[in-house]
């Protein structure tokens, strides 16, 4: 298909080099990045995370098709055309699970957040920036149908609230997942997820055969380019976080002091003994697995989340509150972490 394109640019030739990788079974194969430097994941967050690199994301609530547009045209610090090819935020945590959960709104926010100019400028099929949509159900309740909608939207990870145990979270892996063959080294946990890969085919700029070999969790399967990623966020989940993390297929987590807090009677007392000490509890069962988890960085903290050697870091919102610390959080925040991060280059 890239033949016939007939386009001087390097697009072809990455276009063709991934499919040649695809079309001979490159999926279950253990993935070194520096002994395979023909493998390009089209996930940039995966990418990388392999290469230990740091990763920067925002929360949106809004999905207006120009708030896509503009996060596209003024990533980072970045000039002219560097903004596609030096772009700043890395993902976007797509708030659906407080937010109306509209898919059609969703469908044309990621239409416009996928920039056609990107590809031109970069010459691969990679996006800036990574698409993760949290969810509007609980994991102790039936959450495989939105799943099934935003993977089949063509959304890179998925977020899980609520996750109290390992049922629960293999279960999330299931329902991300399309059955593997039987003959795969990787082909539990058997993925539940039925195949209708048309619009998630399209967006990423695959076949509809080649989007199923590369949508699979990653790092379960070393060349899979989506995110599972689960959140904990009350006692249940905390008692039960290694066994919750042992789950094959977990990509990330995210801690949520603010509810855990409501959940120990501690209402906004983010800072009180307890919250702090499940998080600690969090933050050593992903260490001990070197599983990233997912915090909050803002002006004040945010040489010290890096010394600290966290690889994923929430900078910003496209909204503010008044809730806790929230206000610092917003795009006013965002900012200054981007001024800050310039200055260290």
């Amino acid at each position: 298909m890239a033949k016939k394109q007939k386009m001087d640019s390097k697009i072809t030739f990455s276009f063709v080099t991934v499919t040649c990788l695809l079309l001979t079974g490159i999926q279950g194969r253990a993935h070194d990045p520096k002994s395979d430097p023909s493998f390009r994941h089209f996930n940039k967050v995966i990418e990388k995370l392999e290469r230990g690199a740091l990763v920067n994301g925002m929360y949106v609530s809004s999905l207006d098709p120009s708030n896509a547009l503009g996060l596209v045209n003024s990533n980072g610090w970045q000039v002219g055309e560097e903004i596609y090819t030096r772009p700043a935020i890395d993902f976007l945590f797509i708030e659906m699970e407080h937010e109306p959960f509209n898919l059609e709104k969703l469908r044309s926010f990621l239409l416009t957040l996928f920039s056609r100019r990107e590809v031109f400028l970069k010459g691969n099929l990679q996006p800036n920036i990574v698409p993760i949509v949290l969810l509007p159900a609980a994991a102790s309740q039936a959450f495989h149908t939105y799943i099934k909608q935003v993977l089949d939207l063509g959304v890179f990870g998925v977020k899980l609230p609520m996750v109290q145990n390992a049922d629960q979270a293999r279960r999330f892996v299931k329902a991300c997942r399309y059955p593997q063959p039987t003959a795969s080294p990787i082909s539990r946990p058997r993925g539940t997820r039925g195949v209708y890969p048309v619009w998630a085919s399209y967006l990423w700029g695959l076949t509809q055969r080649e989007y199923i070999e590369r949508a699979d969790v990653w790092p379960l399967n070393p060349h899979g380019d989506l995110m599972a990623l689960v959140h904990i966020e009350d006692h249940q989940g905390v008692e039960n976080v290694d066994a919750i993390l042992d789950v094959p297929g977990i990509t990330a987590v995210t801690f949520g002091p603010l509810d855990y807090s409501f959940s120990i009677g501690r209402p906004n007392d983010t800072t009180h003994p307890q919250v702090q000490a499940a998080f600690r509890k969090v933050k050593d069962a992903c260490d001990r697995r070197d599983i990233p988890l997912i915090v909050w960085a803002d002006e004040t903290n945010i040489q010290q989340r890096i010394d600290q050697g966290y690889k994923m870091l929430v900078i910003g919102t496209d909204t503010d509150n008044d809730l806790g610390e929230s206000p610092r959080w917003g795009n006013r925040g965002a900012g200054k972490v981007l001024d800050y991060l310039r200055q260290r280059k």
